[in-house]
């Protein structure tokens, strides 16, 4: 597992490619940073997850959608939040498991 700021660090970097790469297509950089937000939850801590899907969310909103830099929250960035919380809500259930375990086995 990756503690929560290089985790953090790494689904911003991630978030960075996709809107350089994808930011003349929205619905593709979507779904790119949903993504990013997906690989990074799972290696990360719940606060790492967090943090990722706001940078992501950030970088659509202000980037994709938005025109230099000006954060626009529409619905589809919204989205990506909605599902990137959604996802930080299975690693949480990842990490309470693990716990379960070993504390049962310890």
């Amino acid at each position: 597992m990756v503690g929560t700021v290089h985790g953090s660090a790494l689904g911003f970097a991630g978030g960075v490619v996709v809107t350089a790469l994808a930011g003349g297509w929205p619905v593709f950089a979507l779904l790119l940073l949903v993504v990013v937000v997906v690989v990074v939850s799972w290696w990360t801590t719940v606060p790492g997850a967090v943090l990722t899907a706001v940078q992501c969310w950030g970088l659509y909103g202000s980037f994709v959608i938005g025109h230099e830099g000006q954060l626009v929250a529409d619905w589809p960035a919204l989205a990506v939040l909605a599902v990137a919380a959604t996802v930080s809500l299975s690693a949480f259930a990842r990490d309470r498991s693990s716990s379960i375990v070993d504390s049962a086995a310890g």
